[in-house]
């Protein structure tokens, strides 16, 4: 079972510790799981979105939800498909939330707050 500070070795799968720089099973060199600033920075920008509004944004007007959460290119695909008089009112809302949510995730993941 895998613990908190544990994390699976990058070539043989192997559980070990997440601070170990080589791999005690095969001896590969471990990549670090430090996240660049501009990753960090991205998912912070996303985790700190009133999820509450997302979804009412999704649901009034789906485009919306997807300019709120930042995915311009989801939002014109959503306005030109005219998606948002169909099912556009049940899927955006759901992917907007999962959006945030994943964001929130890979911070708690990385150690990062948010």
């Amino acid at each position: 079972m895998k613990k908190d500070d544990e994390v699976y070795c990058s070539s043989c799968g192997e559980l070990i510790k997440s601070e170990a720089e080589i791999c005690p099973n095969c001896g590969v060199r471990q990549k670090q799981n430090k996240m660049s600033g501009i990753r960090e920075y991205k998912l912070q920008e996303l985790a700190s979105k009133d999820v509450t509004l997302a979804i009412i944004l999704g649901i009034l007007i789906s485009p919306l939800g997807y300019i709120y959460v930042g995915k311009w290119s989801w939002a014109i695909i959503n306005f030109l498909t005219l998606n948002y008089f169909l099912l556009g009112v049940v899927v955006v809302p759901i992917h907007t939330y999962s959006i945030i949510s994943g964001a929130r995730t890979q911070l708690q993941e990385g150690g990062v707050e948010y």
